[in-house]
């Protein structure tokens, strides 16, 4: 009869060793370091007792093992929704003027791809540049009263057809963006980019 089968502290220990295999380096080491110490000193009783209470070394390897496994990145909140919301935004707008870029400016604020910030961005934009555009079109009105002589190149009157365009210009402008964004991230918002350290993809 061998050593390692005539002392059961040490043919434990080999096994466990054994079985720990694939572990962690630093989590193998300090697992079994830290029960042959537990073991140590201990009368052949005792010893033999406490063995069966820790149980099979396989049981404390798969422990082990599933303790100090990588967690799997979860994949993006609804990606694939995402991806259709931008494109509705891109081709909308060039398809069906206005209604196509409402329907899509409304898809992609119930993605979860984007922050609030973005989604309230994103509607900010074609609100202001219209705005802007009206504005600028009622200084050239009060400045010229009859419209005989604009004092920009373009005219207040074509400055004010600027105003038309954005529902083509606009929206699509803001889907690539928001696409391109997105995608940098792996479809993931900027505020869970953050929580988990930019798992999935760089912000």
């Amino acid at each position: 009869m061998t050593q390692n089968s005539s002392n059961p502290v040490t043919a434990y220990l080999a096994r466990l060793d054994s079985a720990m295999a694939g572990v962690e380096p630093s989590v193998r080491a300090e697992i079994v370091s830290g029960i042959r110490e537990e073991l140590a000193g201990l009368d052949p009783a005792d010893a033999a007792a406490r063995i069966a209470d820790l149980g099979d070394p396989a049981l404390i390897a798969a422990e082990a093992r599933a303790g100090t496994t990588a967690p799997v990145a979860e994949p993006a909140p609804g990606r694939t929704l995402s991806i259709v919301a931008v494109l509705v935004l891109i081709v909308g707008s060039f398809a069906v003027p206005v209604l196509g870029a409402l329907v899509g400016l409304i898809w992609v604020s119930l993605s979860a791809a984007w922050s609030r910030r973005e989604k309230l961005v994103m509607w900010l934009v074609p609100v202001v540049s219209v705005v802007v555009i009206l504005a600028v079109v009622a200084v050239l009105e009060a400045l010229n009263p009859d419209a005989t002589a604009p004092t920009l190149p373009l005219g207040f009157a074509g400055v004010s057809h600027l105003a038309l365009l954005i529902p083509f210009v606009v929206p699509p402008i803001e889907g690539i963006v928001l696409l391109v964004r997105a995608h940098r991230r792996g479809w993931r918002p900027e505020a869970l980019i953050a929580n988990r350290g930019g798992v999935g993809g760089p912000a």
